[in-house]
């Protein structure tokens, strides 16, 4: 193996496990702090979406998994979270009801973006089994 090998592993490496961080982390915190009923910055749920991070990045190294499809995920993952939660604010301003908690609001938030990002990030795939030309296919390929 030579130095380039080594230097585009560790890239890959380092960019599947901040990917998969920045997918796991909002989950992970929602679901430790209404657990344990503790704030949102949380270290535990942190040091965990980190160790799953890591551990998680194989498949990305190893190629059998699409960088495209998780820079997708987690960016429809936080787009559409800022989305549901100004939504959902504007929503309860409107029916002039009082904010619940910021955990409970932040996991109505996640409730609506992890769907969402699936959805993007798996367009592709959901449109072929409609058997409809996938998004990014080239036009002349059907010719």
């Amino acid at each position: 193996m030579s130095l380039r090998t080594w230097a585009y592993a560790t890239v890959d490496f380092l960019l599947a496990s901040a990917g998969l961080y920045l997918a796991l982390a909002p989950a992970f915190t929602v679901a430790y702090a209404l657990a344990a009923d503790a704030t949102l910055f949380a270290g535990p749920p942190q040091t965990a979406a980190v160790v799953v991070a890591v551990g998680g990045s194989y498949p990305f190294v190893a190629g059998d998994w699409s960088y495209r499809r998780l820079t997708v995920f987690v960016v429809a993952l936080y787009v559409a979270s800022g989305a549901a939660g100004l939504a959902g604010l504007a929503l309860l301003r409107s029916a002039d009801v009082t904010l619940p908690s910021t955990v409970v609001a932040r996991a109505g938030a996640l409730a609506v973006a992890y769907p969402v990002a699936a959805a993007a990030a798996f367009r592709d795939r959901v449109r072929r089994r409609l058997g409809f030309r996938p998004l990014d296919a080239d036009d002349r390929a059907g010719r």
